[in-house]
């Protein structure tokens, strides 16, 4: 009955542990979903503005200047909605990512703002002499950099996003240690009591059975005196002297 119940104790602890396990688990899977999903969207955003800046700063397209307006705010959003749902240990790096697009965006803006593009535009369409504007070259060194800065911003988003999820795999570690611990320590108790179990069957009743038949066997077959040769106890006993007053009175037996 006591196996039972250290059986039962064990077990139920195990549930408990496995239960906790499995929601953590299912943190960490859900936590790096999110992180994925938040790294994917901010740079689906990134490059979206990308594409925008350079139709506008070296393909001279003005319907690019929603696009670009459009992505940056998305950018914004992605961003703030990300830090609200992420731990307080990756609001640095959300914060030094807002401050790159902060450049990023006051770049384009005053780009926009200055209307050199339209300028050039417009005295290419009615052919007028206008201060020359070299988009490429305002592209790589006025937004290239942040762009990749801003990248990489995001990459060390989403790995602080993981690192903050080692607390909980090294809880979901010390989990699985304590959901086996239990079964395990059970499983050493009963191979001991087991053991002792045998031990006390052989010491008691096993041995003396054994020694009683071998002495049975030498007075039947060689006609010696019934000797049990070792100690008997209870039961066993009782049967041994029993056997011994038969031999020595071979009349109750007739």
């Amino acid at each position: 009955m006591s196996i039972v119940v250290l059986l039962f104790f064990s077990g139920m602890v195990s549930l408990y542990e496995l239960n906790h396990m499995s929601k953590d688990i299912q943190s960490i899977l859900d936590g790096s979903r999110k992180g994925i999903a938040t790294s994917e969207g901010i740079l689906t955003s990134l490059r979206e503005n990308d594409k925008a800046v350079v139709s506008y700063a070296i393909a001279k397209e003005l319907t690019a200047i929603p696009s670009i307006n459009e992505s940056l705010t998305l950018i914004r959003e992605r961003i703030a909605d990300a830090r609200s749902k992420s731990n307080q240990l990756v609001y640095v790096s959300f914060d030094s990512l807002s401050m790159t697009i902060d450049r990023m965006e006051e770049n384009v803006q005053r780009l926009l703002r200055s209307r050199v593009v339209d300028a050039e535009i417009l005295g290419d369409t009615l052919q007028l002499k206008v201060v020359s504007f070299n988009g490429a070259q305002w592209y790589r060194k006025n937004y290239a950099p942040l762009y990749d800065e801003a990248t990489l911003r995001v990459l060390d988003v989403m790995t602080n996003e993981h690192n903050a999820l080692t607390p909980q795999a090294e809880r979901l570690s010390n989990n699985a240690y304590r959901a086996v611990t239990p079964v395990f320590i059970s499983l050493l108790i009963m191979i001991l009591i087991l053991l002792v179990f045998y031990f006390f069957i052989m010491f008691y009743i096993g041995r003396p059975i054994i020694n009683i038949n071998k002495a049975l066997d030498d007075t039947i077959r060689y006609k010696v005196p019934f000797i049990v040769k070792g100690e008997c106890r209870d039961e066993v006993l009782g049967i041994k002297e029993k056997l011994e007053s038969l031999f020595k009175n071979p009349r109750i037996m007739k």
